[in-house]
């Protein structure tokens, strides 16, 4: 029989041959598509697990931020956003509230992506910094580091809760009324006037819980500043020295915390890149001058210009104190900004747009100046005394420490050796991926 290369024909094969035959092309086949199919599935788990999490967002100094950083950062970010909104929501009175915590929640992911690529850049620069001033972190120093962060936490947790003390509410006084006003002559019984604008002549107030008389105003008598009482300000707890747990207290501790968290190393070198920034930080500043140009000053911040334009009205037409709006001010700061009287100041302890104005020889002494802006926020300052060349105390040195880091953390992100890259698929990658199971936003009923 001579070979035929194309295998047997149908004539040359029995029956039972030929059923194996089919058998054996069908398995071969089948085994074919399972193979390619297994390629398939393989090689998209690759590219989802493997490769396209290991794509650089980020280069700094030639070391890449990948893709899987992103996802895990934003991950932890939002179940920290999570546990704080579940705490609000819970505290939520109305629907209203609620439904804005939700849409809190919403408006973070618009950003949080960038936000959080921004401080992986921010912990990679810090620790080529440190790297390159040879700064390390023994690991006995972390752990010193989490007694710390343990120990206050123990003192929150055995704080007394706060017994409401009664106050008493404030009675009426007379205003400055003015000439053509007529008064009411007959006793009635009013609702609480409307505030208005700082420095307006404000009707006559009367008690809305109890009726009386309406106190009779001479209107040519002068008006007489009184200061409104304002709840004090207390701390909300007090925290020991730490750290201050003992070698068995903070082994239960630490079992405690590794129970609780969702991964050990990752929190320790989160802790890691904690110490990284403070020896930086005491690194740039260490040779920050210790007396120098200073000046003493009062300043009133507020958020808008309109804000501190209306306090300088007040303040200049005699209608409210300077301390009157510092109190108004302390439970809205603006940008954590302090008003009041913030004592010797030194040259470099605040923002760069206050220098400006306080250290130039062009701003009057003595003189409440007109609102400039800083930051993201607006101040003005009256300049009490000046002083070229006087000694720092630690609140200034720790303050220009502050900004001698935060202005070198400014020039290296914007340096040529750091690129982002952060493309649309790959933001939408890591959004989906890391808010899997997380970012849910379930209104209470």
């Amino acid at each position: 029989m001579a070979f035929n290369p194309r295998g047997p024909t149908r004539r040359q094969l029995s029956r039972a041959q030929r059923e194996r035959y089919q058998r054996r092309l069908l398995f071969g086949i089948s085994g074919g598509i399972l193979l390619a199919a297994l390629s398939i599935v393989g090689v998209g788990l690759f590219h989802e697990l493997v490769q396209f999490p290991g794509e650089p967002v980020a280069i700094v100094y030639g070391q890449p931020v990948t893709l899987r950083t992103l996802r895990d950062s934003l991950s932890e970010e939002m179940r920290r956003l999570q546990t704080q909104s579940g705490s609000s929501l819970k505290q939520a009175n109305s629907p209203d509230a609620a439904s804005a915590g939700v849409q809190q929640l919403l408006n973070a992911q618009e950003t949080l992506p960038e936000d959080v690529l921004e401080n992986e850049i921010q912990k990679a620069l810090i620790r080529y910094e440190a790297d390159r001033r040879g700064i390390t972190v023994p690991p006995d120093q972390i752990d010193t580091k989490i007694n710390e962060t343990l120990s206050r936490q123990r003192d929150i947790l055995n704080q007394p809760t706060a017994t409401p003390t009664p106050t008493q509410t404030p009675r009426p006084t007379p205003t400055e009324t003015p000439e053509d006003f007529v008064a009411s002559p007959t006793p009635t019984r009013t609702e609480t006037p409307t505030p208005t604008e700082v420095g307006a002549p404000t009707a006559e107030p009367t008690s809305s819980s109890t009726p009386t008389l309406t106190p009779t105003v001479d209107p040519n008598a002068s008006p007489t500043p009184t200061n409104t009482p304002r709840p004090t300000h207390t701390p909300n707890f007090t925290a020991t020295i730490a750290p201050t747990l003992q070698p068995t207290e903070f082994a239960q501790a630490y079992r405690d915390l590794v129970g609780a968290i969702r991964d050990q190393a990752t929190y320790r070198h989160g802790i890691e890149d904690q110490i990284l920034a403070e020896k930086v930080r005491a690194a740039i500043g260490a040779n920050e001058p210790t007396h120098g140009p200073r000046a003493h000053v009062l300043r009133l911040a507020g958020s808008t210009v309109d804000e501190v334009k209306v306090a300088l009205i007040s303040i200049n037409g005699g209608f409210s104190t300077f301390e009157d709006l510092v109190e108004q001010v302390m439970d809205r700061p603006a940008e954590n900004t302090e008003s009041g009287d913030l004592g010797w100041v030194a040259k470099g302890s605040q923002m760069h747009e206050f220098d400006d104005v306080v250290f130039s020889s062009d701003t009057p002494m003595d003189t409440w100046v007109e609102p400039f802006a800083v930051g993201h926020h607006f101040e003005t300052v009256n300049i009490l005394e000046q002083q070229d060349d006087g000694p720092y105390d630690q609140k200034n040195l720790d303050q220009m420490k502050d900004r001698l880091y935060a202005d070198w953390l400014t020039s290296a992100k914007t340096s040529p050796e750091v690129i982002r890259q952060l493309a649309p698929p790959e933001r939408q990658w890591a959004l989906d991926r890391a808010s899997k199971g997380v970012f849910t936003t379930e209104v209470p009923r």
